[in-house]
């Protein structure tokens, strides 16, 4: 054993107990990745939520390592945490484990914003779980809405959109890991929605540029990806690039990134010809401003605030022995399922 590592690792542990035993409600939060933009958001409203309401948190971050994340959340476990609430880096096989975990230790859990499969939250295995997020196809559908509405205009394609005059639209995809429900929601909703709205007004359907490449919700990811499709496919001929679909905003803005250094997509910039289409998700406040300046056409707004409120809410009635429920307007998806789900909303400059 490395003995230089041991110092560490046992401060880590008296802070997992410390969080554990300081305050009569308390709670532990896992999130996958602090730098992640909107889950930064989520946090930061989390935390002014959850110490309005009289509950200590603590907060752990993943770094975007699964591995790293159960070890978090076991010695929390081990110090006896009396709540947990997970934003799970890996959501499947994770998210029934730690359920299992937390129910042989008689520890409450909330999952939030990464979606974890309904077994973890049943309310007959496991009662004392649930989680807190959104549809994870609706972001999806509502980029495509975005993007027809960007796109058509009666029955023909808006011109400065279609930059070879082909009648057709090529896009890049920027998505992020395929074990994740929001990415794969986002990746195949937005195209299909899309593709359904062009084909109603008599228009040929997007045409894909290459293959969806994984950024992993990485705005310098994007950027190099991009890089990389303005070096083989530029802005002239059958294969000009002509839209961006991103998963989020940060692999959006990473993108215009890159646009900008092609000359493209500058801000406030007056040459239609040189902007390229580009959606996100989350509403950030970084993809608000691409908004405003016109180098990004629109995003997908994921109430951060609404989400913290929600986690908040449902944490303090834990914590003081009620029902999860007791006195919100929160309703369970079902019956079975202890999953609530906040709405998305279409943004775009006004």
């Amino acid at each position: 054993m490395n003995k230089k590592l041991i110092p560490a690792m046992a401060l880590g542990m008296l802070s997992v107990l410390a969080s554990c035993g300081t305050s009569s409600k308390a709670a532990d939060v896992f999130i996958y990745q602090y730098s992640d933009t909107y889950i930064g958001t989520v946090r930061s409203a989390l935390k002014t939520d959850l110490e309005a309401k009289g509950v200590t948190p603590t907060f752990y971050d993943g770094g975007g390592v699964s591995a790293t994340q159960v070890q978090q959340i076991e010695s929390a476990i081990a110090a006896k945490s009396k709540l947990l609430i997970p934003n799970l880096v890996e959501q499947t096989a994770t998210g029934d484990s730690i359920a299992e975990k937390a129910k042989t230790a008689g520890i409450p859990a909330i999952f939030f914003n990464r979606e974890v499969p309904d077994s973890a939250v049943t309310s007959t295995t496991y009662p004392d779980n649930c989680f807190v997020g959104t549809d994870p196809d609706q972001a999806g559908y509502m980029q495509g809405d975005i993007l027809a509405e960007a796109l058509i205009s009666g029955t023909s394609l808006v011109s400065k959109w279609d930059k070879n005059g082909d009648g057709k639209i090529n896009y890049i995809m920027l998505r992020a890991d395929e074990s994740n429900a929001e990415a794969n929601g986002r990746t195949l909703y937005s195209v299909q929605e899309c593709n359904t709205k062009l084909t109603a007004a008599g228009l040929t359907s997007l045409n894909h540029l290459g293959a969806d490449f994984n950024a992993g919700w990485s705005k310098d990811n994007a950027k190099t990806a991009m890089d990389n499709f303005i070096s083989t496919f530029g802005f002239t001929g059958d294969n000009a690039i002509e839209a961006v679909i991103a998963n989020n905003d940060d692999m959006a803005l990473g993108a215009i990134a890159s646009l900008v250094t092609a000359g493209y997509n500058i801000a406030n910039g007056t040459d239609a010809s040189k902007t390229i289409l580009v959606v996100g998700v989350d509403a950030t406040e970084a993809g608000k401003a691409a908004i405003d300046a016109n180098q990004m056409y629109g995003t997908v707004k994921q109430d951060a605030n609404a989400m913290a409120a929600c986690i908040a809410s449902l944490a303090d009635n834990k914590l003081s022995g009620k029902d999860f429920l007791d006195g919100t307007d929160y309703a369970w998806e079902s019956a079975t399922v202890h999953k609530i789900r906040i709405p998305y909303g279409k943004y775009v400059k006004a």
